[in-house]
């Protein structure tokens, strides 16, 4: 049976060098997309979460967003989606009723959430992406943590 990271990994085998991500001002090939994954999941798993963790996600359509589909897809995480324009209200609700145990979250949001890790009950980790987000995913392996799903 073919699940998604089996599917994925076999794309960027397949297709290694060929355009997989494209945007105005970037383009990754199958393969920088899958290194990328990589190193964000092994990035998630060095901060203590473990597959099935669900990861809340605030943040635009950006190069940072594909990184995280893919390693939700990778590190077997569960992605719970956040929308920009819901109050910290609703972010809150959605955070605690589905306990998350991580939120992924554009610098440009953190005032959303800056109190969600006293607040709630499973929230263990708010990882803010600001500037220093490439040199942080660069410090983590790009191996395939090969989780069992």
């Amino acid at each position: 049976m073919l699940d998604v990271r089996s599917a994925l990994r076999r794309a960027m085998v397949c297709n290694r060098n060929r355009p997989a991500i494209l945007a105005e001002d970037f383009e990754l090939t199958f393969e920088e997309a899958w290194k990328r994954g990589c190193q964000l999941a092994n990035a998630l798993l060095a901060e203590g979460l473990k597959p099935g963790d669900k990861i809340a996600v605030l943040e635009d359509n950006c190069l940072e967003a594909s990184d995280f589909f893919l390693a939700a897809a990778i590190g077997n995480f569960v992605r719970v989606p956040l929308y920009r324009r819901n109050s910290a209200e609703a972010h809150a609700h959605m955070i605690g009723h589905t306990d998350c145990r991580a939120i992924i979250v554009a610098a440009e949001y953190a005032h959303e959430v800056a109190q969600f890790k006293d607040t709630l009950d499973h929230l263990e980790h708010v990882i803010i992406r600001s500037d220093d987000y490439e040199s942080w995913l660069a410090a983590h392996s790009y191996a395939d943590p090969d989780i069992d799903i």
